[in-house]
């Protein structure tokens, strides 16, 4: 080919064939099959070339069968008279390239040689696409740009070649992506001599500014100088628009200066480069000064110019203004164009202003410019997004009416408004019109749905969607799949949502960083968080790297669930792989701390926050004072808070309600009243939360009109309208506080002034009525709160559960128990106490200790409160191997006998007589730290006595006194009362005798309990020798004792001495009781002493306790009815305290 080669590059190519021959049985690079496939495109493109020419095919012919038969030598003496290559000669290059990689064995440094002479002859042939072509397939190959450099210049000469190659291989670089190779192989075509047009040139300065590497520009521009490269208008073109992305506009706006003091004369891209970045950066006054200075220049703006500012204008929501620009377009006769349009209207929409958008639209309609699908899109989308499908549906018939073909964003945008307002139905409809306007239904339009059902928890016909995806050969990607995965662990239901998982394996799909991280805040949410922390371990092993939002969330769950100390050390692993914390991470530390009341730590962490440049905010200083707030540190917070007055916009309602809250339930109403008023003088406006921690406190403390005075103080100013918050506090606190009329009176005033009480209020008022015992007033109060759509929690039916319990209504609360687990709400400590406590009240704890087994196994801890329901009714039923069986397991789970356990079981074996194991029940409550009561040990003395364990009462008397419980004359007199308890009267006598000999002072209940044995044998005497005694000793007689006398003098017919006791008794301003009045008034009545009986009738008429007109003349009757009374009070009484007892 004397054309292109030489006669020694004819003894390369025969040479080059010997090779090939010999080196066919050992292929094993691997070039051949894929650079066959690459060239087969190229080989299409060249047979596009001037298909019509058939000058040079002889020669073409000729050479090819030569070629075919492996005839090289021949090409050596063909002679060939054509001076200059045209395209049948490229195609020729191109079918001579295709055999040679067919050839097995071939070598990379001879694919290489053969493709850059094939490069060469393109370029001189002009086949600039196919010579690009070539030059790709060698980037592609992995080698190196000075590989390929050498390459083309040892061929150059061969085919006395032209510079363009160099450019090529340049562009071709760039189009690559390629930006080190294109600038290496730039200075290597600057050291052989050869320049890169400035054109070329260009394309490496605007792929420098495109990936913001800017400070290399300069550099390649100096170089192009230096090399003698003449720049162009477009040359710095591109350096203003590399300015102006750095930022310079300042820089940017000199070198256009420079430009034209250079002779260059900018032009309207010019302009409108800087103009785009001044109002980017919203230097408007700048950009029309630049306007200005353009028409000065003879540069009339033109409608590109216009829809830069437009485009500005509209993306900054200044929409208005930007249609006023439009109207000065048409002024000074400058066409708007459809892009004008589109963006005009598509501003309006992003601003809500859907009717402006219809009459811009409009008024496009009327200068001849034809609406597009963006404009349609962007007016179907606003109307969506208001929800006014109908007028969004009539602009689709409008679409098709007018010839333009709906495409997937259409539809899209209508099918994603539908689902944002759970039209589903109508968005159903909407598939099928794309199936019958012959649209595919691809997975963006099924995601779209699926995404939108699964938002709204309707995940059933989710699922059904994915299944009818199947059924139409769409296959869901990993966006589908995601939103399931997402709405399944919205609801908490993650066995579904790993079912999705195994679904996507299954389909060949991976989960991304999105999937990934979408598991790891549903997990958080929920409270898991370590199933969160798993996921991120296999995020991490997976290759995927967490971003600042899911290691927040995770740090964040670690301090709400109190692991600090672990989001701590997550904290440092955030560092170690590149992910520096930033402000909300420490924040979620500080506030981790400030929540558990540790300043400490709390300031510690801001410090590190501080030191590491991150800026601290108004959330960051609540936390600091909440931290001091909760640590009990109320004097250093309330300083604190002072020192934030100096920050500007840092003190508002929530930093006073933190400081006002802790200081209300610290119970200091003084210093939160205080608190209070200086926040109205610092200009902070209480709001609810503000009226409620005062009405919470004043409550808690039992002021509870105090609280209603503040509400309604409150509600006068006008300033502030009562939520559930205030009204449940109010409720709450009155119910506690024993007002329970009131408490009524607020909840219903909530219900009709329309603030709808939530399950808290509900709650609290439920509470008041169980606590009363009024359970069918309870159950009301929990139909309505059915009734008002409040869904009842664990801790509603936790409290009716208990109060039914204690009414033993078994067959209620186990209905309610069997409601609460049908809807779902599963039972906790408190569930199964009440339940336990109800089989215990009912007489059957048997069951209510397999309840109590059942709980274990479900893996709810019991705790002594709980086992100790059981063991007081078997102690108090006397099963005490029962009990005692559950002490052993108790002891088993780890579980210790509390002083309740041992009360229990002492009061158990009391009941049997059984003193002697009471005894070591007490040694084992002393071994276990358990400490007895001094009444214990009487209790106890008194019944060893009065089984005739004399001497064991003696000894426990006597350890009593040595281990310190009581003094010494507690320790005697409770002998004696032993004693007289198995009517060892004598015996008594002579230890009280002892106690007074040892100046050791008897306490009153014992000489009570000798006057009363001496009283029942009528040893009358001696019981007045015992008072005597008592006074000489320092000791008042009190009511009991009082009692005690005048019921053995009237028991002996001595009301007179009786009623002189009685007279004795109110002049030493002793109150007689009922049983005092009761007795004498049956004495006196028996006696018929008519002055003492009137003198009775009048002080029980004094006492509120009978009505008496103060006749004499019936003084009988009157005595008669005034004891019915008294027998009537005393009977109510005795019924009371029965209740409370159960």
């Amino acid at each position: 080919m004397s054309w292109c080669l030489s006669s020694s590059t004819g003894q390369k190519i025969s040479l080059l064939s010997h090779k090939l021959l010999k080196l066919r049985a050992f292929s094993h690079l691997g070039f051949s099959e894929y650079v066959k496939e690459r060239l087969g495109v190229d080989d299409a493109k060249s047979r596009a070339w001037n298909t019509t020419q058939t000058s040079g095919s002889d020669v073409e012919s000729s050479i090819y069968t030569i070629l075919t038969i492996d005839r090289w030598e021949s090409l050596n003496h063909m002679a060939y008279g054509l001076k200059q290559l045209r395209p049948v000669h490229g195609r020729l290059a191109l079918k001579f390239l295709k055999w040679v990689i067919k050839q097995p064995g071939l070598e990379l440094k001879h694919l290489t040689h053969m493709y850059c002479l094939t490069a060469h002859i393109l370029v001189k042939a002009r086949m600039y696409d196919s010579a690009k072509s070539i030059l790709r397939h060698l980037c592609q190959m992995g080698i190196g740009s000075k590989s390929i450099f050498g390459a083309l210049m040892d061929t150059y000469p061969l085919c006395n070649s032209i510079p363009s190659v160099f450019d090529l291989l340049i562009r071709v670089y760039l189009k690559e992506g390629m930006i080190d190779y294109a600038v290496e192989t730039f200075e290597l075509v600057g050291l052989v001599g050869f320049k890169p047009s400035v054109y070329t040139c260009n394309m490496i300065l605007a792929s420098m500014v495109k990936d913001k590497r800017t400070e290399l520009v300069w550099s390649l521009f100096r170089e192009m100088s230096d090399k003698g490269i003449c720049p162009n208008v477009g040359t710095f073109n591109i350096l203003i628009n590399g300015l102006c992305v750095e930022g310079n506009l300042k820089k940017a706006g000199n070198l256009l200066k420079q430009m034209e003091e250079n002779g260059f004369v900018p032009t309207i891209v010019t302009y409108n480069t800087l103009l785009n970045w001044y109002c980017k950066k919203g230097r408007y006054k700048a950009a029309i000064e630049l306007i200005d200075y353009m028409i000065c220049k003879g540069i009339e703006a033109d409608v590109c110019t216009y829809n830069v500012f437009i485009d500005n204008l509209c993306t900054n929501h200044r929409s208005a203004k930007a249609y006023l620009l439009l109207k000065k377009m048409r002024k000074e006769m400058i066409s708007p164009n459809e892009v004008t349009y589109n963006t005009l209207i598509n501003g309006f929409v992003k601003e809500g202003k859907i009717g402006v958008a219809a009459q811009v639209f409009n008024e496009m309609s009327k200068f001849d410019l034809s609406p597009n699908c963006v404009t349609y899109n962007a007016l179907i989308g606003g109307h969506c997004h208001v929800g006014d499908f109908e007028e969004a549906l009539r602009l689709l018939d409008h679409m098709e009416a007018a010839g333009l073909r709906l495409n997937e964003v259409t539809y899209g945008t209508l099918l994603n408004g539908l689902c944002k307002h759970e039209k589903f139905e109508l968005a159903k409809r909407l598939l099928e019109r794309m199936r019958v306007n012959d649209m595919v239904v691809g997975h963006i339009a099924y995601t779209v749905l699926i995404d939108g059902l699964c938002k709204n928890g309707m995940l059933d016909e989710a699922v059904q969607l994915v299944g009818n995806m199947y059924k139409d050969g769409v296959n869901p990607d990993v966006i589908t799949y995601s939103s399931l995965i997402n709405g399944f662990c919205r609801v908490g239901n993650i066995k579904s949502a790993k079912e999705i998982i195994c679904r996507m394996y299954r389909s060949g799909l991976v989960l991304n960083k999105i999937i990934y991280s979408t598991l790891i805040y549903n997990f958080c949410q929920h409270g898991n968080v370590t199933e969160a922390m798993k996921v991120y371990a296999v995020m991490n092993c997976n290759g995927h790297g967490a971003d600042h939002f899911t290691c927040n969330v995770l740090v964040s769950s670690l301090c709400r669930d109190g692991k600090l100390g672990e989001a701590e050390k997550f904290l440092c692993h955030m560092s170690r792989i590149g992910l520096v914390p930033n402000s909300i991470t420490y924040d979620c530390i500080i506030n981790g701390y400030g929540s558990i009341g540790d300043p400490l730590n709390a300031f510690s962490f801001f410090d590190d926050m501080i030191k590491c440049g991150q800026h601290p905010s108004f959330f960051t200083y609540g936390s600091l004072l909440k931290g001091l707030c909760k640590g009990g540190n109320l004097v250093e917070a309330k300083k604190f808070l002072n020192r934030l007055h100096y920050i500007p916009g840092a003190v508002d309602s929530v930093m006073y309600n933190t400081l006002l809250a802790e200081t209300c339930k610290s119970g200091n109403l003084h210093e939160a009243v205080a608190l209070f008023d200086k926040m109205v003088q610092n200009n902070v406006l209480p709001d609810s939360y503000t009226y409620s921690s005062l009405l919470t406190g004043l409550c808690r403390k039992g002021k509870a009109v105090t609280a209603v005075c503040l509400f309604g103080t409150a509600m006068g100013r006008g300033t502030l309208f009562p939520n559930h918050v205030m009204y449940t506090c109010l409720v709450d606190g009155l119910s506690k506080a024993g007002h329970p009329k009131a408490a009524f009176y607020f909840f219903e005033e909530m219900m009709k002034k329309g603030t709808c009480p939530d399950t808290v209020a509900f709650n609290a008022i439920i509470d008041s009525c169980s606590r009363r015992g009024q359970m069918m007033k309870a159950n009301d109060f929990f139909s309505t709160m059915r009734w008002w759509g409040v869904c009842p929690n664990l801790a509603t039916y936790n409290i009716l559960l208990h109060g039914f319990s204690k009414k033993q209504a078994l067959l209620r609360y186990l209905s309610l128990y069997s409601t609460m687990m049908r809807e779902g709400i599963f039972p906790d400590k408190l569930t199964f106490h009440s339940l336990i406590l109800g089989l215990s009240k009912s007489g059957i704890p048997d069951l209510g200790v397999k309840l109590l087994g059942k709980m274990i196994m479900e893996g709810t801890l019991a705790d002594q409160f709980t086992f100790n329901i059981l063991i007081n009714k078997y102690s108090e039923s006397g099963k005490m191997r029962k009990a005692f069986d559950l002490v052993n397991f108790m002891n088993t789970l780890g579980v210790f006998p509390d002083r309740d356990t041992y009360n229990h079981i002492f009061n158990g074996l009391n009941k049997k007589s059984a003193f002697r194991e009471s005894t070591v029940v007490l040694h084992e409550m002393l071994e276990n730290g358990v400490i007895p009561k001094h009444a214990q040990y009487i209790t106890l003395i008194n019944g060893m006595c009065r089984v005739g364990d004399i001497q064991g009462a003696f000894k426990l008397k006597d350890e009593m006194e040595a281990l310190g419980f009581g003094s010494h004359e507690v320790a005697e007199s409770a002998m004696v009362r032993g004693l007289l308890h198995c009517g060892k009267t004598e015996d008594a006598m002579l230890v009280l005798d002892h106690m007074l000999r040892m100046r050791l002072l008897p306490t009153i209940a014992t000489f009570t309990t000798l006057m009363h044995r001496f009283c029942r044998d009528a040893k009358i005497a001696e019981a007045l020798k015992l008072k005597g005694v008592m006074e000489l000793c320092g000791l008042k007689l009190d009511v009991v004792a009082y009692n005690v006398l005048i019921m053995g003098m009237c028991a002996n017919g001595d009301s007179a001495a009786a009623f002189e006791l009685y007279e004795e008794m109110r002049h030493r301003d002793l109150c007689p009781n009922i049983t005092t009045y009761a007795v004498l008034v049956d004495a006196i009545s028996a006696a018929n002493n008519l002055i003492q009986g009137e003198k009775l009738l009048t002080d029980l008429q004094e006492r509120g306790l009978i009505s008496w007109g103060g006749s004499t003349q019936h003084l009988d009757k009157e005595l008669t009815v005034a004891m019915g009374k008294l027998n009537y009070i005393r009977f109510k009484r005795r019924n009371s305290v029965n209740n409370k007892t159960n």
